[in-house]
C-alpha cells in the first residue's frame, strides 16, 4: 500500500510512468496480423465439439470456414496494405498452418496402418 502512494507520487510529480518515448511497434507496422496465425487463437475450437470428430477432420472444417471467407475477399478488388488484403493474407497464412497439420496427422495414419499391415503379412507367414 505504501509503495502504492509512492509509485504514484513519483509518476505525477516527475512524470515517470508509462509508456516510453519511443516504445512499441511504430504506426502502420502489421507484424502482428502478418504473424497471427502462430497463434493460440488462429486454430479456434468448434463450438459444441464434445470430442465427436477427430483432429483431421477438425482441421478439415476449419478449413473449409476460413476458405469461405478467402473466397469472398477474392471476390472483391483488394488493395495491398489495406484491412481487407491483410485478413487475406492472415487466413492464407492460417489455412496453410492447417494444411500441414493435416499433412502431418495423415502421415501419421499412413504410418501407422503401414507398420499394421507389416505386422500383419509377419505373423501371416
Amino acid at each position: 500500500m505504501k509503495d502504492d502512494k509512492k509509485h504514484n507520487q513519483q509518476s505525477r510529480s516527475s512524470g515517470w510512468g508509462g509508456k516510453r518515448a519511443g516504445a512499441g511497434a511504430p504506426v502502420g507496422n502489421t507484424n502482428a496480423v502478418k504473424h497471427g496465425e502462430r497463434s493460440r487463437q488462429a486454430f479456434f475450437p468448434l463450438a459444441g465439439d464434445d470430442r465427436r470428430f477427430t483432429p483431421l477432420q477438425l482441421l478439415r472444417v476449419r478449413n473449409l470456414l476460413l476458405a469461405e471467407r478467402v473466397g469472398e475477399l477474392m471476390h472483391r478488388s483488394l488493395s495491398l496494405g489495406t484491412a481487407e488484403w491483410r485478413e487475406f493474407m492472415l487466413l492464407d497464412g492460417i489455412l496453410w498452418q492447417h494444411t500441414r497439420k493435416m499433412m502431418v496427422l495423415e502421415r501419421r495414419k499412413a504410418k501407422l496402418n503401414n507398420g499394421t499391415l507389416e505386422s500383419r503379412v509377419k505373423t501371416s507367414q
